[in-house]
């Protein structure tokens, strides 16, 4: 098999398209909540950029379309401009949100029909003004040097980090970073001016924290990613997501199955179709793939999408999705957007996730067997309440104490988690204490007894779990140099024994936490 590397309503109409949708009030007022929604299917807009017209900084909504955005943006009279490919750029004047609403806004799609679009398949007969698919994506490729940046340049985000289970939000660390990088000719993990500087950085405690979501992988006993293996090079969190740019590192080796993408990505992937979609007026094609079989092996597949400008051949967005053949939800997923300023592309976000499971706590276990002597009789004590009719047969307890089996007169349910087996007379000498030392002779076999739920003794069961690393860009510095004043981030060690620059030279209220709305996600 091959194995991943990782490496490790009731709505009421406002103003200018934009709904409010009621929430609890707060007495004073800090930020403003907001949804972005796809005008014809009422689905979320998936990671829009939310920016402040005519200064440098934003925001990137959320996988629900979700963004806050700090009150001092309205009462400066400063207005949005929201753009996302696929959809018509909206501009709002941020004095028309509500305050205590969720402000809903929709975006109107904009997208080419496919008849329209001017793209063949490698096995289509190329016509005059005709392009080919695998050109389009080795142009792409053969153009990268020319349309990101080679120069040092730097970008401020809102970086999190958590696991999902059960839609649920677990473990939220998040905060406000600065990337400094040193160019696409260097290598990101390994150079010394590719670094990132802290300047916030917590555990969210409105969200709940699971410490066993958070163990270390240990190969299967407690905590393992299926049929994968985790990569050596190591590192925390954000290193891992730095690592998975398949884009930033395209002379580099980034994750299955896209391996080196500037030497692997066009032979391992057959491109099957294209729409042809616009970024305010830059038309985009729409290209999906999917992972050759020689390259996946017959237990996983892979697929995605890439978006292409027209033009310039810049690579704007690449999402890629890993399966295990027979399962709809991806073991892993990354999601990275690169967006025009100036004459080059920067990060605008990246997303990583992959699915990892962890046994579960309610496993069925002995805690603890002791002997009663006046009882004479053991007493076995479970962690779960025991189901009362799967221990009526004596013969599923078995005693042996000194060689000797002992032979059994009845089992009980003593209480909902402690069973109790009472010997016939005689079994045990009466001269025999069974101390602590003696009790190290006692063997014993229980089978075929169910807690409650139905789980069996000693049945180790795993839940599946998802870890998301995300960082979402709020400012782009074209040219920064690393500056000597910061304390940097050990890219070996956890952010959360990381040193925040909380007194460095940024004005903090520029960039802000953009925690999602609700415990949940849809």
């Amino acid at each position: 098999m091959k194995k991943l590397i990782i490496l490790i309503l009731f709505l009421t109409v406002s103003t200018n398209g934009v709904y409010a949708q009621n929430v609890p009030s707060e007495n004073v007022v800090e930020e403003l909540t907001c949804q972005i929604i796809d005008q014809s299917d009422k689905r979320p807009v998936v990671f829009a950029t939310v920016s402040i017209k005519d200064k440098n900084n934003g925001v990137i909504a959320d996988e629900d379309g979700n963004f806050r955005l700090p009150y001092k943006y309205k009462t400066q009279n400063d207005v949005l401009i929201i753009s996302c490919i696929g959809y018509e750029t909206k501009t709002i004047a941020v004095t028309t949100l509500s305050d205590n609403n969720l402000n809903i806004i929709f975006l109107k799609p904009k997208i080419e029909a496919l008849n329209t679009v001017t793209i063949t398949t490698k096995k289509d007969k190329p016509k005059a003004n005709y392009e080919n698919v695998r050109d389009i994506v080795g142009k792409a490729i053969a153009n990268m040097r020319v349309n990101y940046p080679t120069t040092h340049h730097s970008f401020i985000g809102y970086y999190r980090d958590y696991q999902l289970l059960e839609s649920r939000y677990f473990n939220l660390n998040e905060g406000i970073v600065e990337v400094f990088d040193a160019g696409f000719q260097t290598n990101k993990l390994l150079y010394k001016d590719n670094q990132s500087a802290l300047y916030e950085f917590n555990q969210n405690s409105k969200f709940p924290k699971d410490t066993l979501l958070t163990a270390a992988y240990d190969n299967q006993k407690y905590k393992y990613i299926k049929d994968a293996t985790i990569s050596s090079i190591g590192g925390n969190e954000l290193s891992i997501l730095n690592v998975h740019n398949a884009i930033r590192n395209s002379a580099y080796h980034s994750f299955s199955f896209v391996h080196t993408f500037k030497d692997n990505f066009l032979y391992n992937h057959e491109f099957r179709i294209a729409n042809k979609l616009y970024l305010d007026d830059i038309p985009i094609y729409e290209i999906k793939f999917t992972a050759n079989e020689d390259v996946t092996g017959v237990k996983n597949t892979a697929n995605g999408v890439i978006y292409i400008a027209q033009d310039s051949y810049a690579i704007h967005k690449l999402e890629y999705y890993g399966f295990v053949v027979g399962d709809s939800d991806p073991f892993f997923s990354i999601k990275i957007e690169y967006a025009p300023k100036g004459k080059k592309m920067f990060l605008n976000y990246i997303s990583f996730n992959n699915k990892f499971e962890v046994r579960s706590r309610n496993d069925f276990e002995i805690e603890d067997v002791s002997y009663d002597k006046g009882e004479n009789a053991f007493f076995v004590r479970f962690n779960n309440t025991v189901d009362k009719t799967t221990i009526a047969n004596s013969k599923n307890f078995r005693f042996i104490y000194k060689k000797r089996k002992l032979k059994i007169n009845k089992v009980t349910l003593d209480n909902g988690k402690t069973v109790k087996i009472s010997l016939i007379s005689g079994a045990i000498p009466s001269n025999e204490e069974l101390n602590e030392a003696q009790m190290k002779e006692l063997k014993y076999r229980i089978k075929k007894v169910t807690d409650i739920s139905g789980r069996a003794l000693n049945k180790k069961t795993f839940i599946e779990v998802n870890q998301f690393r995300e960082l979402f860009v709020q400012e782009v510095f074209e040219r920064k140099v690393m500056p000597k004043n910061l304390i940097y981030v050990n890219k070996s060690k956890s952010l959360n024994n990381s040193i925040v620059n909380s007194d460095a030279s940024i004005n903090s209220s520029d960039y802000w936490i953009n925690s999602p709305l609700k415990a949940t996600k849809n």
